[in-house]
């Protein structure tokens, strides 16, 4: 049975070793990045508390229009890939057995 302090322990290295890792360390930074654009983008000294409704509404109707745009774009790219034409690699005349 492993003792709690050991799991603990193995634990915090393999963290250790994560966040030191290339990977870990670009994952940082792109957390950071998106909390920095967070900041930046909420920081609007014309903006008050009243004019969040607003705010809000203006980041459905965004949304709203960049899912159907996006659905738009998927169904057309999936009807003009249907139209293609399929090459098999069967051959229609098969040899008699001998």
């Amino acid at each position: 049975m492993v003792d709690s302090r050991r799991l603990l322990i193995l634990s915090l290295t393999i963290l250790d070793l994560f966040i030191t890792s290339a990977f870990g360390v670009f994952l940082v930074n792109a957390f950071q990045n998106a909390a920095y654009a967070a900041l930046l983008a909420g920081d609007c000294d014309d903006c008050g508390f009243n004019d969040l409704g607003k705010l809000l509404f203006g980041g459905l109707v965004l949304a709203l229009l960049v899912g159907v745009a996006a659905s738009l774009l998927w169904r057309r790219q999936k009807e003009n890939d249907s139209k293609s034409d399929f090459v098999s690699i069967r051959s229609e005349f098969q040899k008699p057995d001998r």
